[in-house]
């Protein structure tokens, strides 16, 4: 037994069980197997056919693969993305400098038109003596705040250039599969292309939505953003998702749309349009007139709407009314002319108004001047707690709107120049954004979505 196991143990590797017995070994130093003569001979055969070939294949590396290393088909890529970045930026820079010279103009334009009215102002009445003190102290900050917004457009300008540039960041970059390298033309990170001067609050750009179509009027809860322009609703979750679309009753009997707001207390959407209130309700995503809630004069129209807990405040050309909602039912609470909210009906009338947790905010024009104000009131009981200085300039009616944004700061927005303000009881007035048509707060969350007409811009601040 031990012989025959003795004898396995030096069996060639190669040889077969019958001749392994009758065979001498030897043994390859290399692989440490143990071959008969014979098959020694042919595993250093082999061994030499495959160095051989590892000859061969480091022959053909010099004369095939070496040969096959190319840069020109490196510097020729890099070459016609140097011609189509060139191409793009040249087209982008052309777009930006339209886009700057029509704001440009557009708020030029206004500025002069300020200080011609202004002028003239101061001269009749220097030439007819009819001052007073209260004139002086308002000219004063008219005069200061036109020196103001003069000396802020080059920077604002600027600012809007840049952001505007900032916009070709993402479409001049290689792909990552080219070399394996990934190469930025150059790289810059803001916080937002919002033009905000102050530092008291920071915007944060989260992500933009694309719109299908342009709205000048939204709304918004924690979920979703609300929609609208004459009788179509479309409703867009906040992650960029259409939602829903609805279109509403008959305008020649309800009239078009003209203002949509959010209550967070009675959880559901109004949509006002100037003869009707219409009601939305997410959770069960129907949509209901309010026949209780009408005009009572015929020829009246609504104009703009607003909320306060569980109070509806619904404004007409004569009278604001505020509906109080109890077990599901809508009761006039009260009912205030005009003619106690402006100063003179005859030279003003209210374009908005909205609310916050502290005041309801009016937003006024005079047509005489061609500004806005914003005046504040106190809930209950109604009455003026601030009657705010002139701003900004229209040539048509009906074209401003105000957000409450946060503390008692509000967003203005003038849809005849498209430029965004920041204003509040304490004569704040910046301009702080372009071609923003509206804004609307997400409710309980510090996000504000803004509306540029063709997409969306969401903001955490």
């Amino acid at each position: 037994m031990v012989e025959s196991n003795s004898d396995k143990l030096f069996s060639c590797k190669l040889c077969s069980e019958a001749t392994t017995k009758n065979l001498c070994i030897a043994n390859c130093i290399g692989c440490k197997d143990l071959f008969c003569f014979e098959h020694l001979i042919e595993h250093r055969k082999q061994l030499s056919i495959e160095f051989d070939e590892l000859i061969h294949r480091h022959t053909d590396i010099n004369e095939k693969t070496f040969a096959q290393l190319n840069i020109n088909q490196h510097l020729e890529y890099i070459d016609k993305w140097e011609k189509e970045t060139i191409e793009l930026i040249h087209k982008h820079t052309i777009y930006v400098k339209e886009k700057m010279l029509a704001i440009f103009n557009t708020y030029k334009f206004e500025l002069k038109k300020c200080h011609t009215m202004l002028g003239k102002e101061l001269e009749d009445k220097r030439n007819l003596n009819t001052f007073m003190e209260r004139d002086i102290m308002d000219l004063t900050k008219q005069i200061e705040q036109l020196n103001k917004e003069i000396q802020m457009m080059s920077k604002v300008i600027h600012q809007m250039g840049n952001s505007e540039l900032n916009q070709i960041v993402k479409q001049i970059s290689l792909p990552t599969n080219t070399i394996g390298i990934k190469f930025y033309f150059y790289k810059t990170i803001f916080l937002s292309p919002l033009i905000y001067l102050e530092k008291s609050v920071q915007w944060n750009y989260l992500h933009e939505i694309k719109l299908d179509s342009t709205y000048g009027y939204m709304a918004a809860n924690n979920h979703q953003i609300f929609l609208g322009w004459k009788n179509r609703i479309v409703i867009y979750n906040l992650n960029g998702t259409k939602h829903d679309e609805t279109r509403l009753q008959s305008t020649e009997v309800y009239g078009e749309l003209c203002d949509l707001i959010w209550s967070s207390t009675m959880q559901r959407f109004f949509i006002l349009c100037q003869k009707s209130l219409f009601v939305h309700y997410p959770s069960s995503s129907q949509v209901e007139i309010l026949s209780d809630i009408s005009l009572i004069y015929q020829d009246n129209h609504y104009i703009s709407i607003t909320t306060y807990k569980n109070n509806l405040f619904v404004l007409n050309k004569n009278s604001l009314d505020i509906w109080n909602l109890t077990d599901e039912i809508f009761s006039l609470d009260n009912s205030i002319l005009i003619s106690s909210i402006v100063k003179n009906p005859s030279d003003e009338s209210i374009s908005c108004i909205r609310a916050n947790e502290q005041h309801l905010a009016v937003l006024i024009q005079n047509h005489k001047t061609q500004t806005w104000r914003l005046d504040l009131f106190n809930f209950f009981p109604f009455q003026r707690i601030h009657m705010g200085t002139s701003f900004d300039h229209f040539n048509q009616p009906n074209l401003g709107l105000i957000t409450a944004f946060y503390g008692d700061i509000y967003l203005f927005m003038n849809w005849e120049t498209k430029l965004m303000r920041m204003i509040d009881q304490k004569d704040l007035n910046e301009m702080i954004d372009y071609n923003a048509y509206n804004a609307c707060l997400l409710d309980t969350q510090r996000i504000l979505v803004v509306n540029y007409m063709t997409h969306l811009k969401v903001f955490a601040f």
